[in-house]
This record gives structure tokens, sequence and C-alpha cells, in this order.
């Protein structure tokens, strides 16, 4: 059974690669991926969200409704620090990115980047703090740039010891450019990731009869998740808790590709990792929702069992199987 899935699932991984490509192709083009939203649209608060998730256009919150939340720490630690510092003393795109000048960055690689240093200096968790806003809008324009052929040709071009100046004439849409890229990374891996997880979830099955998946379980989880990227991302708590996994994903598809083909037992592991990632995101945002809904509200805001997002039966399907998945990992591991 784990020969059959790893031979055939780890062809379904899909790992963007850079191509030269026109200015918007970051843009979704098919009506089945979500677009971000525009600068104006309001996030809503997820108190709005019914708890099932019915796939359906009314399923949206309506912008307006609520306060839009804001996620913060107390403020930057000493590591944060670090990197927005070292972000605001740069005056190089390369280099506020963390990457090295090259005439071709893939997506993978410099969305990882991307994601990497908005973790460090996002405003929504260091909201009293310029420095951060600052550095948070330094990384967005340096990753715009770069993710477009015709301006990162035209950057390139520019005199290497000629300083740039990332806040002259610039209209910011630093946040637009964030959730932008979480939608990005979700709208491939569903895009190029969903066959290897229905093959694994049938393997699930068969070795876990007492999980009680079925098809119809299987096809539940792949419902889910792809109806969590048009739910979710319309409040702040669920695009935070989305950055965090979607970092995690890109690191684990970053590590896969640079495996050799033929090192079975690595490349299975991965794979099997990834899968885990990814079902686990419902999860990521379900907690999210739980720990926001607690803070809010008081420890009684969800009474016994009830959930914030997903309904009872899918969520204890996913921990089943995300446990199932891990256990297959340390299997292979070892």
């Amino acid at each position: 059974m784990f020969s059959y899935v790893f031979g055939s699932a780890s062809t379904y991984f899909h790992l963007p690669i850079e191509e030269d490509e026109d200015e918007d192709d970051f843009i979704p083009s098919s009506t089945r991926h979500i677009s971000w939203a525009s600068p104006d649209t309001t996030l809503v608060d997820c108190d709005t969200i019914p708890s099932s998730i019915p796939s359906s256009t009314s399923s949206q919150s309506q912008p307006g409704s609520s306060k839009p939340r804001e996620l913060h720490s107390q403020g930057p630690s000493a590591k944060n620090k670090a990197v927005i510092n070292e972000i605001l003393a740069q005056d190089d795109c390369y280099a506020v990115l963390g990457i090295s000048r090259s005439t071709r960055i893939d997506k993978l690689t410099l969305r990882r980047a991307y994601l990497a240093r908005s973790k460090s200096c996002h405003p929504d968790k260091f909201p009293d703090n310029p420095e951060a806003t600052r550095a948070f809008q330094k990384v967005s324009v340096a990753y715009d740039i770069l993710s477009k052929p015709s301006s990162k040709r035209m950057y390139d071009s520019r005199p290497t010891q000629a300083p740039f100046d990332f806040f002259a004439s610039r209209t910011f849409q630093a946040e637009e450019t964030f959730r932008g890229v979480v939608i990005g990374v979700i709208n491939d891996m569903l895009d190029g990731d969903l066959e290897m997880i229905r093959t694994l979830l049938f393997a699930v099955n068969n070795m876990n009869p007492s999980l009680q998946l079925g098809e119809e379980g299987i096809n539940s989880v792949l419902m889910t998740l792809q109806a969590i990227r048009t739910r979710a991302l319309t409040c702040r708590t669920c695009i935070h808790a989305l950055h965090n996994e979607v970092s995690r994903l890109l690191e684990a598809q970053r590590a896969f590709r640079q495996l050799s083909y033929f090192d079975l037992r690595r490349r299975s592991h991965l794979m099997i990792h990834i899968a885990r990632l990814t079902i686990s995101m419902p999860i990521a945002l379900e907690e999210a929702l739980r720990q926001q809904k607690q803070e809010d509200y008081g420890k009684d805001a969800l009474r016994d069992n009830q959930t914030a997002l997903l309904n009872r039966r899918i969520y204890a399907l996913l921990r089943g199987v995300v446990s199932v998945l891990e256990r297959m990992e340390g299997l292979v591991k070892k």
C-alpha cells in the first residue's frame, strides 16, 4: 500500500517555477480562484460567519458588518526587531527580502522570502510600532517589483550602487499584496495537490477502517479545503492563521523540490508532511477563531464542543486524518 501511494502521489506536487510571464501573472485567472480584496474592502469580524461550511456565496460576510480585528503582540521580540532594523537599513529590493540577486527568481523562492519577512513586521502584530509599518511597506514594494518581469528588468538595469527610494511617489497597497501572496499559495496548492491528497486519503481509509472515512468523508475533506479559502479570508484572524500555515507549506515544498528523484524515503516523508500541513489548515483556522472568541467574550463563548467555523463532524474527521498522517510520517522517517 505504501509503495502504491508513494509511487503515484509523488508526481502530483505542484511546485510553481517562475517563467517569463506578464506582470499580472500573479492574479488568479480562473473563476474558481479567489481574488484578493481591493484596498477599500473591509475585513470583517469572523463572528458573523456561520458555524458550518456549506460552499455557497451566501457564506460571505458582508463588508462593514462589524469592526475589523487586529491581532497584535505586546511588542516586537528581539529577533523581530533585528529583522525590522535590517529591512529599514537596506535600499536594495533583494536585500530587503533577504534573497540573492538573480536574473530569474522562481515564485516559490520569492513567496517564501516575502512571507518570512512580513511575518516579522506585520503592522497588525505591532500596531503601535511605526518602524514595523515602514518595514512591512518596504517588503511589499520589494515583492511587487521583483514579482513582475517588466518591473524587475527595469530595476535590475539600474546601477547597483544607486540607492532606491521605496517611499517615493508610491501608493502603498501593502495589505493587498499580503493577502494576494497568501491566496496565491493556497490557489496553487489546491490546483496542484488535491489529487495527491485524495490518493493519500484513500490509503488512510484502507489502512484505518475504524476512522470510518469512506468516499463521502474524503469528498468532505476535499470540499472543506476548497471552501475554506473563500470563507476564511474575509477576516484578519484567519489571514494571520493562514500566513503561518502557508509559510510552513512553502518550506516543505522547497525541501521536497531539492531532493533527488531517487531519494524515495525522504520524498515519501515530505509528501505525507505536505498533505498533513494542507489538511491541517482548516483546523488552524478553527483553533484561531476559537481562541479569538474566547479572548473577546470569555472562556464560555463556545459552549461544550461547539465549533467556531467547521461543523463537529468535519472537525473530528480532519483531526482523525491528521493524526493518522502523523503516524505515517513517523513510520516513513524511521
